[in-house]
């Protein structure tokens, strides 16, 4: 009975500790997460950005992960935290990591503001501690699952998650959203691939309440399609699950934003037959093109919308060989004197 008492009242303070700052503990107040080094894909890699080892894996109360999963590629990404000491615990994978340090760069430059990483990658039992002590202090279950999220059904499993912080507003609660520094990354995520996940009109359909600090990355050209369109990602994975992966993979936001928008729709109106059906690489980039031209703004081209999602060293003209004269190497008979065995 005393024993008893005695673990209760000790996992009571505990969890005052970590919920009378924020709607989430602050991240230094947290289990210290580290990258497992030997850690393995659960599954091979690249079968569908829609999988969970993809950037559009989608997860929620009715989508879970596995306890066992844990992204192959964690690493630290090299963004200030408010505490030193503090970046060793905040993971992410080697994509979403690399435009984190993009954004908060921009951020800096762009607006001198200072953006901190507060919590990114969460395994499963961390995420079990931190729901169990949310469920002791407000006393309920249901209550707990509208802040915090109960294990296999955070983001923050997957790494592609990041709660964002600033010098103004150190805890993470919605006054971020009203913070200058708040204002601009909801203005700006998207450039990047980060998406405000939790929006406060999307409270019913996403099961959480707003948190404007709460970022997930799904890529810039997906990013772009859901902020254009200003839907939960569940609306948006809904509709863009019925598409080719090929299209998923390489679809500019423009053409993405139009598809979902028509999938969307009361009455849905389908793509054409002739990108729902390419298979080579040469009719899936012509259906793209073709699918493209009806979305992109007056004077602009394909490849000027294609190349701002999808950087590409653009095509640069050969040689110039004047025909007129004998600039061919074996033009000569000499040359060809020096080079025969």
């Amino acid at each position: 009975m005393r024993s008893t008492l005695t673990r209760r009242l000790a996992l009571a303070l505990v969890c005052l500790s970590l919920f009378s700052f924020a709607e989430e503990p602050p991240e230094d107040l947290m289990p210290v997460e580290t990258a497992p080094p030997l850690a393995e894909p659960t599954q091979p890699p690249g079968q569908s950005m829609l999988d969970t080892d993809g950037i559009l894996c989608l997860v929620n109360r009715d989508s879970k992960i596995t306890k066992n999963y844990v992204p192959a590629d964690l690493r630290m990404p090299e963004v200030a935290t408010r505490k030193k000491g503090m970046e060793e615990r905040i993971l992410m994978r080697e994509e979403a990591a690399q435009a984190l340090e993009k954004m908060f760069q921009a951020a800096k430059r762009e607006a001198k503001y200072t953006l901190y990483a507060a919590s990114g990658y969460r395994s499963y039992g961390i995420q079990q501690i931190l729901f169990n002590g949310k469920v002791e202090a407000v006393g309920s279950r249901d209550a707990a699952q509208k802040t915090v999220a109960p294990p296999g059904t955070s983001e923050h499993q997957l790494g592609l998650a990041m709660d964002v912080q600033a010098p103004s507003l150190l805890n993470l609660n919605r006054a971020f959203g009203d913070t200058e520094e708040g204002k601009w990354v909801a203005e700006n995520a998207h450039r990047f691939g980060f998406i405000i996940r939790y929006k406060q009109e999307w409270t019913d359909i996403t099961g959480y309440l707003y948190e404007p600090w709460h970022i997930r990355y799904v890529g810039v050209a997906h990013a772009q399609a859901i902020h254009a369109l200003d839907v939960p990602m569940e609306t948006y994975i809904a509709a863009v699950s019925q598409l080719p992966e090929y299209v998923l993979r390489g679809g500019t936001d423009l053409l993405l934003a139009g598809l979902a928008r028509q999938l969307m729709a009361d009455a849905p109106v389908l793509p054409a037959d002739d990108l729902m059906t390419a298979q080579t690489e040469p009719e899936q980039q012509a259906a793209l093109r073709a699918a493209t031209e009806p979305y992109l703004p007056a004077g602009a081209s394909y490849e000027q919308v294609l190349w701002a999602i999808y950087p590409t060293p653009k095509p640069t003209a050969g040689p110039r060989i004047d025909a007129d004269e004998e600039t061919s190497l074996f033009s000569s008979r000499q040359e060809q004197d020096v080079l025969s065995p």
